[in-house]
């Protein structure tokens, strides 16, 4: 299995010191919601790839250029290499919400199967997260956000990961928060593997 791990990011690379700590990316002299979710997705992103690379599992970070290109990228190279490859978008929310989501395209049942296994485990396996969703992510209702990050990705099965909001889950805004989500994510992926190779 490939894994590909995208993330947001706030127009400058992201800065994350050792402890985990959040920084001003811009230079403007306050962190923004768009920056801490920035910085937190990147460490998730990092504690994600570590689990992954532990677990025998190759990885392909992936950070720039639009959508549509990081898209073009994966399709490439999934055209060349034999799968099964899994293309994860990944995001933390500011706001206030109480649940964890799993979006994916509304058209794929792999895509179905994954985020209702990693919602399973994500709501079994992190404290403070009561509810997590898998939810069908579509152009023209109020999932299109969602649905736009991983609309053109083909034969990977694609994934836009929310699992939590920095507002409501501020205890998981930390190394240990991010690594019991990177867990859950891990082992959801390693069961689905495990049906598709």
């Amino acid at each position: 299995m490939i894994v590909f791990i995208d993330r947001q990011h706030a127009g400058k690379p992201h800065k994350i010191n050792d402890r985990g700590a959040s920084r001003d990316l811009n230079g403007d002299g306050e962190i923004t919601a768009e920056e801490l979710e920035a910085i937190w997705t990147a460490r998730l992103a990092v504690e994600l790839e570590i689990k992954l690379y532990d677990k025998g599992v190759k990885v392909m970070p992936l950070s720039d250029g639009k959508y549509s290109a990081r898209h073009a990228r994966v399709n490439e190279y999934a055209e060349l290499h034999p799968g099964p490859w899994v293309y994860l978008a990944l995001h933390l929310n500011s706001g206030g919400g109480e649940y964890g989501s799993y979006f994916y395209d509304s058209r794929s049942t792999k895509g179905q199967q994954l985020a209702t296994m990693m919602a399973k485990k994500l709501k079994e396996g992190v404290e403070h997260i009561d509810t997590a969703k898998a939810i069908p992510a579509k152009a023209d209702d109020w999932t299109k956000n969602a649905f736009y990050t991983i609309r053109n990705v083909g034969r990977p099965v694609a994934i836009c990961c929310e699992p939590f909001f920095m507002d409501t889950h501020q205890r998981l805004l930390s190394i240990p928060g991010m690594a019991s989500i990177a867990t859950t994510m891990v082992n959801a992926l390693l069961d689905w593997r495990q049906i598709h190779e």
